[in-house]
Protein backbone atom coordinates (compact mmCIF):
# COMPACT_ATOMS: atom_id res chain seq x y z
CA UNK A 1 0.00 0.00 0.00
CA UNK A 2 1.10 3.49 -0.55
CA UNK A 3 2.23 5.63 1.94
CA UNK A 4 2.39 9.26 2.06
CA UNK A 5 4.79 10.95 3.62
CA UNK A 6 4.74 14.42 2.45
CA UNK A 7 3.70 16.79 5.79
CA UNK A 8 1.73 20.24 5.58
CA UNK A 9 4.03 22.57 6.24
CA UNK A 10 1.92 25.64 6.88
CA UNK A 11 1.01 24.79 9.67
CA UNK A 12 4.74 23.82 11.23
CA UNK A 13 6.13 25.28 13.75
CA UNK A 14 3.22 27.63 15.25
CA UNK A 15 3.02 27.68 19.10
CA UNK A 16 0.74 28.56 21.44
CA UNK A 17 1.51 30.03 24.78
CA UNK A 18 4.96 28.33 24.88
CA UNK A 19 3.15 25.64 25.96
CA UNK A 20 2.09 23.15 22.63
CA UNK A 21 4.04 23.23 19.26
CA UNK A 22 2.45 22.00 15.98
CA UNK A 23 5.54 20.60 14.05
CA UNK A 24 3.70 19.27 11.14
CA UNK A 25 0.65 17.86 9.97
CA UNK A 26 1.16 14.57 7.53
CA UNK A 27 -1.70 12.35 5.82
CA UNK A 28 -0.07 8.71 6.38
CA UNK A 29 -3.23 7.53 4.24
CA UNK A 30 -4.09 8.37 1.14
CA UNK A 31 -7.72 7.70 -0.78
CA UNK A 32 -6.23 5.49 -2.89
CA UNK A 33 -5.46 2.97 0.13
CA UNK A 34 -9.40 3.34 0.91
CA UNK A 35 -11.62 5.22 3.09
CA UNK A 36 -10.76 4.65 6.73
CA UNK A 37 -11.40 6.44 10.16
CA UNK A 38 -11.51 5.98 14.02
CA UNK A 39 -7.62 5.44 14.36
CA UNK A 40 -5.85 3.97 17.30
CA UNK A 41 -2.34 3.43 17.91
CA UNK A 42 -0.77 0.62 20.11
CA UNK A 43 1.65 1.19 22.77
CA UNK A 44 5.01 2.12 21.25
CA UNK A 45 3.08 3.71 17.99
CA UNK A 46 4.64 1.04 15.57
CA UNK A 47 1.07 -0.01 14.58
CA UNK A 48 -2.76 2.08 13.87
CA UNK A 49 -5.59 0.35 13.35
CA UNK A 50 -8.49 2.00 11.86
CA UNK A 51 -12.20 0.97 10.49
CA UNK A 52 -14.46 1.99 7.73
CA UNK A 53 -16.92 4.78 8.42
CA UNK A 54 -19.59 2.38 9.65
CA UNK A 55 -17.25 0.29 11.95
CA UNK A 56 -17.23 -2.40 9.30
CA UNK A 57 -13.83 -4.03 9.36
CA UNK A 58 -10.32 -3.70 10.49
CA UNK A 59 -7.08 -2.46 8.74
CA UNK A 60 -3.99 -1.75 10.21
CA UNK A 61 -0.66 0.18 9.22
CA UNK A 62 2.57 -0.67 9.66
CA UNK A 63 4.08 2.99 10.50
CA UNK A 64 8.06 1.20 9.86
CA UNK A 65 7.14 0.32 6.36
CA UNK A 66 4.62 1.84 5.46
CA UNK A 67 2.19 -0.66 4.54
CA UNK A 68 -1.60 -1.01 5.02
CA UNK A 69 -3.32 -4.81 5.70
CA UNK A 70 -6.99 -5.71 5.72
CA UNK A 71 -7.14 -7.50 8.97
CA UNK A 72 -10.72 -8.67 8.85
CA UNK A 73 -14.61 -7.65 7.47
CA UNK A 74 -16.65 -8.33 10.61
CA UNK A 75 -19.31 -5.88 11.71
CA UNK A 76 -18.57 -3.40 14.68
CA UNK A 77 -14.70 -4.55 14.52
CA UNK A 78 -13.90 -0.78 14.44
CA UNK A 79 -16.08 0.17 17.04
CA UNK A 80 -13.98 0.53 20.18
CA UNK A 81 -10.89 -2.19 19.46
CA UNK A 82 -8.15 -2.17 21.62
CA UNK A 83 -4.06 -3.25 21.56
CA UNK A 84 -2.81 -5.25 24.33
CA UNK A 85 0.39 -4.72 26.17
CA UNK A 86 1.61 -7.61 24.34
CA UNK A 87 0.29 -6.23 20.95
CA UNK A 88 -2.74 -8.34 20.46
CA UNK A 89 -5.83 -6.17 19.19
CA UNK A 90 -9.10 -7.03 21.03
CA UNK A 91 -12.44 -6.34 19.37
CA UNK A 92 -15.71 -7.03 18.48
CA UNK A 93 -17.87 -8.63 16.06
CA UNK A 94 -21.84 -8.04 15.66
CA UNK A 95 -24.10 -10.78 14.28
CA UNK A 96 -27.95 -10.27 13.58
CA UNK A 97 -30.04 -12.94 13.86
CA UNK A 98 -34.59 -12.23 14.10
CA UNK A 99 -33.64 -8.97 14.72
CA UNK A 100 -31.47 -9.64 17.42
CA UNK A 101 -27.78 -8.40 18.09
CA UNK A 102 -25.26 -10.94 19.18
CA UNK A 103 -21.90 -9.73 20.26
CA UNK A 104 -18.59 -12.00 19.79
CA UNK A 105 -15.76 -10.91 21.61
CA UNK A 106 -12.27 -11.72 19.31
CA UNK A 107 -8.38 -11.86 19.72
CA UNK A 108 -5.87 -10.85 16.81
CA UNK A 109 -2.05 -12.11 17.29
CA UNK A 110 -0.04 -9.44 15.16
CA UNK A 111 2.62 -11.71 15.33
CA UNK A 112 1.20 -14.88 14.63
CA UNK A 113 -1.24 -12.98 12.42
CA UNK A 114 -3.72 -15.17 13.91
CA UNK A 115 -7.54 -14.64 15.43
CA UNK A 116 -9.49 -16.95 17.96
CA UNK A 117 -12.69 -16.25 19.48
CA UNK A 118 -12.24 -15.28 23.32
CA UNK A 119 -16.43 -15.30 23.81
CA UNK A 120 -19.04 -16.09 21.18
CA UNK A 121 -21.85 -14.59 20.47
CA UNK A 122 -22.99 -12.91 23.66
CA UNK A 123 -26.41 -11.17 23.91
CA UNK A 124 -26.42 -7.72 26.40
CA UNK A 125 -22.78 -6.59 26.69
CA UNK A 126 -22.28 -2.83 26.88
CA UNK A 127 -18.95 -2.10 26.29
CA UNK A 128 -15.72 -4.20 26.22
CA UNK A 129 -12.32 -2.47 27.22
CA UNK A 130 -8.44 -3.41 28.07
CA UNK A 131 -7.58 -2.41 31.48
CA UNK A 132 -3.91 -2.29 32.81
CA UNK A 133 -2.68 -3.16 29.14
CA UNK A 134 -3.95 -7.08 29.42
CA UNK A 135 -6.92 -6.68 31.11
CA UNK A 136 -9.91 -7.61 29.18
CA UNK A 137 -13.45 -6.43 30.78
CA UNK A 138 -16.91 -6.18 29.64
CA UNK A 139 -20.14 -5.62 31.53
CA UNK A 140 -23.08 -7.61 30.96
CA UNK A 141 -26.33 -7.70 33.36
CA UNK A 142 -25.12 -4.98 35.22
CA UNK A 143 -21.67 -7.28 36.73
CA UNK A 144 -18.29 -6.72 35.28
CA UNK A 145 -16.63 -9.82 33.80
CA UNK A 146 -12.79 -10.31 33.03
CA UNK A 147 -11.57 -12.38 30.48
CA UNK A 148 -8.83 -14.17 31.86
CA UNK A 149 -5.88 -15.78 30.29
CA UNK A 150 -6.93 -19.38 30.02
CA UNK A 151 -10.33 -17.74 28.71
CA UNK A 152 -12.50 -18.34 32.38
CA UNK A 153 -15.11 -15.56 32.91
CA UNK A 154 -15.16 -14.27 36.19
CA UNK A 155 -17.28 -11.66 37.81
CA UNK A 156 -14.51 -9.24 38.65
CA UNK A 157 -15.06 -8.78 42.71
CA UNK A 158 -11.84 -7.02 43.67
CA UNK A 159 -10.81 -4.12 40.50
CA UNK A 160 -8.89 -1.60 42.78
CA UNK A 161 -8.79 0.35 39.93
CA UNK A 162 -11.95 1.86 38.62
CA UNK A 163 -13.35 1.09 35.51
CA UNK A 164 -16.57 3.22 34.13
CA UNK A 165 -18.84 1.83 31.26
CA UNK A 166 -21.65 3.21 29.65
CA UNK A 167 -24.95 1.21 30.07
CA UNK A 168 -28.35 1.89 28.67
CA UNK A 169 -26.59 5.68 28.50
CA UNK A 170 -26.17 5.41 31.92
CA UNK A 171 -22.78 6.31 33.51
CA UNK A 172 -21.83 3.30 35.96
CA UNK A 173 -18.48 2.90 37.90
CA UNK A 174 -17.52 -0.51 38.95
CA UNK A 175 -14.70 -0.86 41.88
CA UNK A 176 -14.04 -3.09 44.65
CA UNK A 177 -16.53 -5.35 43.77
CA UNK A 178 -19.37 -2.66 43.75
CA UNK A 179 -21.69 -1.32 40.85
CA UNK A 180 -22.88 2.34 41.03
CA UNK A 181 -24.47 4.44 38.94
CA UNK A 182 -22.75 7.92 38.96
CA UNK A 183 -24.69 10.27 36.39
CA UNK A 184 -23.07 13.64 37.41
CA UNK A 185 -25.36 15.48 35.13
CA UNK A 186 -28.90 13.54 36.22
CA UNK A 187 -30.58 11.52 33.86
CA UNK A 188 -29.71 11.75 29.96
CA UNK A 189 -27.43 10.39 27.23
CA UNK A 190 -23.88 9.99 28.31
CA UNK A 191 -21.06 9.59 26.24
CA UNK A 192 -16.85 8.83 25.64
CA UNK A 193 -16.68 7.93 29.35
CA UNK A 194 -13.37 7.11 30.30
CA UNK A 195 -10.77 7.32 33.64
CA UNK A 196 -7.94 9.57 34.28
CA UNK A 197 -4.41 8.08 34.33
CA UNK A 198 -4.64 8.12 38.04
CA UNK A 199 -7.91 6.35 38.38
CA UNK A 200 -9.06 9.49 40.51
CA UNK A 201 -11.47 11.34 37.81
CA UNK A 202 -14.00 10.71 35.55
CA UNK A 203 -14.44 12.80 31.98
CA UNK A 204 -17.45 12.74 29.86
CA UNK A 205 -19.83 14.07 27.33
CA UNK A 206 -23.59 14.85 28.31
CA UNK A 207 -25.73 15.18 25.73
CA UNK A 208 -26.93 19.02 24.88
CA UNK A 209 -24.50 20.10 27.23
CA UNK A 210 -21.26 19.24 26.50
CA UNK A 211 -17.94 17.50 28.04
CA UNK A 212 -17.00 17.63 31.88
CA UNK A 213 -14.60 15.90 34.45
CA UNK A 214 -15.77 14.90 37.70
CA UNK A 215 -13.96 13.59 40.70
CA UNK A 216 -15.27 9.14 40.98
CA UNK A 217 -18.32 10.47 43.45
CA UNK A 218 -20.07 13.05 40.27
CA UNK A 219 -18.88 16.05 41.32
CA UNK A 220 -18.10 18.52 38.61
CA UNK A 221 -14.65 19.65 38.42
CA UNK A 222 -14.15 20.95 35.72
CA UNK A 223 -16.46 22.06 33.12
CA UNK A 224 -15.24 21.68 29.16
CA UNK A 225 -18.19 22.88 27.24
CA UNK A 226 -18.52 21.93 23.71
CA UNK A 227 -15.58 19.29 23.18
CA UNK A 228 -16.84 15.88 21.61
CA UNK A 229 -14.53 13.03 21.78
CA UNK A 230 -12.71 13.55 24.65
CA UNK A 231 -9.76 12.03 25.09
CA UNK A 232 -6.69 11.96 28.20
CA UNK A 233 -3.20 11.80 27.40
CA UNK A 234 -1.22 9.02 29.27
CA UNK A 235 0.04 12.17 31.58
CA UNK A 236 -3.28 13.06 32.60
CA UNK A 237 -2.41 16.83 32.06
CA UNK A 238 -4.02 17.32 28.34
CA UNK A 239 -7.58 16.88 27.23
CA UNK A 240 -8.12 15.94 23.05
CA UNK A 241 -11.26 16.69 21.47
CA UNK A 242 -12.88 17.50 18.69
CA UNK A 243 -15.52 21.23 17.83
CA UNK A 244 -17.55 19.69 14.78
CA UNK A 245 -20.53 21.09 13.44
CA UNK A 246 -22.83 20.05 10.74
CA UNK A 247 -25.62 21.35 8.88
CA UNK A 248 -27.95 18.58 9.48
CA UNK A 249 -26.94 16.41 6.97
CA UNK A 250 -22.99 16.56 6.75
CA UNK A 251 -20.16 17.61 8.70
CA UNK A 252 -19.37 21.44 7.59
CA UNK A 253 -16.36 21.96 10.14
CA UNK A 254 -14.41 20.11 12.54
CA UNK A 255 -11.20 21.11 14.08
CA UNK A 256 -9.12 19.53 17.18
CA UNK A 257 -8.32 21.41 20.70
CA UNK A 258 -6.01 20.28 23.51
CA UNK A 259 -7.14 21.45 27.27
CA UNK A 260 -5.62 21.48 30.33
CA UNK A 261 -7.55 19.26 32.87
CA UNK A 262 -8.89 22.77 34.93
CA UNK A 263 -10.27 23.88 31.03
CA UNK A 264 -8.45 27.16 31.93
CA UNK A 265 -5.95 26.83 28.54
CA UNK A 266 -7.18 25.68 25.52
CA UNK A 267 -4.61 25.65 21.99
CA UNK A 268 -6.37 24.69 18.96
CA UNK A 269 -4.05 22.29 17.05
CA UNK A 270 -5.70 22.84 13.98
CA UNK A 271 -7.00 25.38 11.35
CA UNK A 272 -7.70 23.96 8.12
CA UNK A 273 -10.61 25.09 6.06
CA UNK A 274 -10.49 22.52 3.82
CA UNK A 275 -9.43 19.71 5.96
CA UNK A 276 -12.32 18.57 8.59
CA UNK A 277 -10.45 16.85 11.66
CA UNK A 278 -12.45 14.19 13.96
CA UNK A 279 -12.00 11.36 16.04
CA UNK A 280 -8.26 12.52 17.50
CA UNK A 281 -6.52 10.07 19.36
CA UNK A 282 -3.12 10.59 21.52
CA UNK A 283 -0.16 8.73 20.46
CA UNK A 284 1.24 6.90 24.04
CA UNK A 285 4.61 9.12 23.93
CA UNK A 286 2.37 12.28 23.82
CA UNK A 287 4.60 13.55 20.87
CA UNK A 288 1.69 12.92 18.12
CA UNK A 289 -2.31 12.48 17.43
CA UNK A 290 -3.78 10.54 15.14
CA UNK A 291 -7.04 11.51 13.54
CA UNK A 292 -9.42 10.99 10.15
CA UNK A 293 -10.41 13.39 8.10
CA UNK A 294 -14.44 13.55 6.70
CA UNK A 295 -13.11 12.41 3.77
CA UNK A 296 -11.35 9.11 5.07
CA UNK A 297 -8.05 9.84 5.20
CA UNK A 298 -6.09 9.40 7.87
CA UNK A 299 -3.61 11.98 9.89
CA UNK A 300 -0.71 12.15 12.34
CA UNK A 301 0.03 15.67 13.81
CA UNK A 302 3.27 16.08 15.00
CA UNK A 303 3.17 17.75 18.59
CA UNK A 304 6.01 19.44 21.33
CA UNK A 305 4.47 19.86 24.72
CA UNK A 306 6.44 21.96 26.53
Amino acid sequence: MKKIVIAIYFFAGIIFAQEISVISITPITSLEDGEFYYPVGNIDDSKIIFSSETYKGLWMLDNETGSIGKLNDYYSAGYEPAFTNDNKIIHRKDDFRNNKRFISIYEYNISERSERIIEDELRGIAQIKVVNGNEINYSRKQSLLEIKSNNKIVKTAANNLPIVMIENSNLILYQNGERKVVNPKGDGNYLWASISPDGSKLLFTFSGEGSFISDLSGKIITTMGYAHYPQWSNSGEWILYMKDYDDGERVIESDLYISSIDGLKEFKITDTKDIHEMYPVWSKSEDAVYCNSTEGIIYKIELKLN
